[in-house]
């Protein structure tokens, strides 16, 4: 059995990981230590092949640094005893294979009794992510899975276990808290920080992302990088999806050091595998794409600039790529920002994350009015000789509208899809009325009555889809990322459709029953004495029904809004006060 099969309790793999850390401690104040100084005879021979493993990997890593080039071969004549660990430790071939398949809600209940988990918030490249809350606490987190195939690998368990302690550590406001952490039958886990929000590729793709807003989040990632970077913390995988904005405008980093935990940092052939998303790589700096040992903190920055220049422009840095000034009417300065975090030698880049804050807010801090300023757009282009630069509060306060316009749209959406289903029902409907239609008419070719009747169930059932059809259209057609106005507008015209066309796939069922249950077969129905009652309410019922709707359509009767709101129904008014709340709120 390979070492990597064998299960160890997390007592032990703390005991190995302070050893390990000890070991690096000593490396990093260049009086390295031996490995066989830190084999302790009295552990178990299990224990003892996993600590040689982990300590054989980390002084190769720290001798590659110094310019040596160790062998495998000189690992096993030193250590003749420990040849299947060795072999072991220096074979990478524990990268997850077949698709990544979340576990059921049902599940995770019983594995964590004491959280109340309600729901699957989304898969990506290394494990699911679940809104649970936690009741003793009375709190809501986030519980995040990773993929069951490291289950059996113990160096996984010994890599998770070093990395998510110094994870557990990083508390800073822009960094997602990590709670605790662990393994429950074969299922590693981390309990974080739930964060009620957006990612900031959600927001980017929406198209509300001004430069203003931009220069808003840089700050606040620069202020996490550098903490993390502070405590000899690497993220690595720097992207949109990683970067959280929340409903109360804070801004916040997830998934420090996971990229580490899961083994495929400076590993550019995995990230095409299952278990990555593609698209990483555009984030990933040079040095990390080459598979190069020298990654260290400043690969971080250059993802950051990556994010930084798509924030800005929507477009990524691709070969010879445009300046961002180029791109977007902002402050030319930034350019000099962007492009230097963006330099393919590290050693060219800025060298701390502060230094980024710093410089951004230098910029937009600037009250030079013979400077350029960063605009929304060149229509809301202030006077910049008399307009001052928004500060950092303002800019704030653009951010949080930025997702409280967001929430309120999808108000607005989520508002309107029991109305969009409800039309869907209806051209299901209308099928079967022309079904329905047809078998009476066509079967019955020598009885007048019955070919009557299904003539006029097989119209109306055409005419039921198309104004079903003339509704979703219109509901469809709306666009959420526009203005609030034309929102409105959009949103007034699907209200129109519905009013117009409701009266005529509703109304006429006063009497349209009449031929329905002559098509289904009971003919009775046509008797003098069934007919003539029928056709005096039918009539009844559909003249006070037209009456109050021509009367909710009098411009000059006061009630008439009332009965035009009855009319439309409830996904028209929820949709409708939704967008009262962002005119209120003066969002546009």
């Amino acid at each position: 059995m390979s070492i990597r099969q064998k299960k160890l309790p997390i007592e032990t793999l703390e005991r190995i990981d302070d050893l390990c850390a000890e070991f690096e401690r000593q490396w990093q104040s260049n009086t390295p230590p031996t490995i066989e100084s830190l084999l302790d005879k009295n552990i178990s021979d299990v224990e003892q092949e996993v600590l040689l493993a982990e300590l054989v990997v980390l002084e190769i890593d720290y001798r590659r640094r110094r310019g040596e080039t160790p062998t495998k071969q000189e690992y096993l004549d030193r250590f003749p005893a420990s040849t299947k660990a060795i072999n072991d430790a220096l074979v990478n071939d524990d990268k997850p294979t077949g698709a990544f398949v979340p576990p059921t809600v049902a599940r995770l209940s019983k594995l964590f009794p004491s959280l109340e988990i309600t729901e699957l918030l989304g898969v990506g490249g290394m494990g699911a992510v679940y809104k649970a809350r936690q009741e003793g606490l009375d709190r809501v987190v986030a519980l995040k899975i990773l993929p069951e195939e490291f289950a059996h690998d113990v160096k996984f368990a010994l890599r998770f276990t070093r990395e998510a302690r110094t994870l557990a550590k990083l508390s800073h406001p822009n960094i997602v808290s990590v709670y605790e952490f662990g393994n429950v039958e074969d299922t590693f886990y981390f309990l974080m920080e739930f964060v009620d929000g957006s990612t900031l590729r959600e927001v980017v793709r929406a198209g509300h992302l001004t430069p203003e807003h931009a220069l808003t989040i840089v700050p606040h990632l620069c202020d996490a990088l550098q903490f993390a970077h502070d405590k000899g913390v690497i993220h690595r995988d720097i992207k949109p999806e990683n970067i959280l904005m929340a409903t109360d405008g804070s801004v916040k980093i997830a998934d420090f050091g996971l990229s580490r935990i899961v083994g495929n940092e400076n590993q550019p052939t995995a990230l095409t595998r299952t278990h990555q998303i593609m698209g990483t790589p555009r984030y990933m700096a040079p040095e990390q794409l080459e598979g190069s040992r020298s990654v260290d903190h400043r690969s971080d920055i250059y993802s950051l600039g990556v994010v930084f220049y798509e924030m800005l422009t929507g477009e990524l840095p691709i070969g010879r790529f445009a300046a961002p000034s180029q791109k977007v009417e902002i402050d030319v300065r930034l350019d000099e920002v962007v492009l230097r975090t963006l330099e393919k030698e590290p050693q060219r880049r800025y060298q701390h994350a502060s230094q980024i804050k710093s410089d951004v807010e230098t910029i937009t801090s600037t009250e030079n009015p013979a400077l350029a300023r960063t605009v929304i757009s060149p229509s809301d282009r202030p006077d910049t000789a008399s307009t001052p630069s928004p500060n950092l509060e303002q800019q704030e306060l653009a951010g949080r509208l930025l997702l409280t316009r967001r929430q309120l749209m999808e108000r607005v959406e989520h508002s309107l899809r029991p109305l969009f289903r409800a039309q869907i029902m209806q051209v299901f409907f209308g099928v079967a009325l022309i079904f329905l239609g047809a078998q009476c008419w066509a079967r019955n070719m020598d009885v007048p009555h019955r070919v009557v009747c299904g003539v006029i169930m097989h119209v109306y059932g055409v005419v039921v889809i198309g104004c079903a059809a003339h509704v979703c259209t219109k509901i469809k057609r709306i666009d959420y990322s526009k203005p609030v106005d034309q929102v409105r507008g959009s949103l007034h015209r699907a209200r129109h459709a519905y009013l117009q066309v409701s009266p005529v796939a509703g109304f006429p069922w006063w009497l349209m029953w009449i031929p329905a249950t002559v098509a289904i077969g009971f003919d009775i129905v046509l008797h003098p004495n069934s007919l003539i009652p029928s056709l005096v309410v039918g009539v009844i019922g559909l003249t006070m029904t037209l009456w109050l709707y021509l009367r909710s359509q009098r411009t000059d009767n006061l009630a008439a809004e009332k009965w035009r709101k009855t009319f439309a129904g409830r996904s028209i008014a929820a949709a409708d006060l939704a967008l009262q709340e962002i005119e209120l709120a003066r969002i546009e």
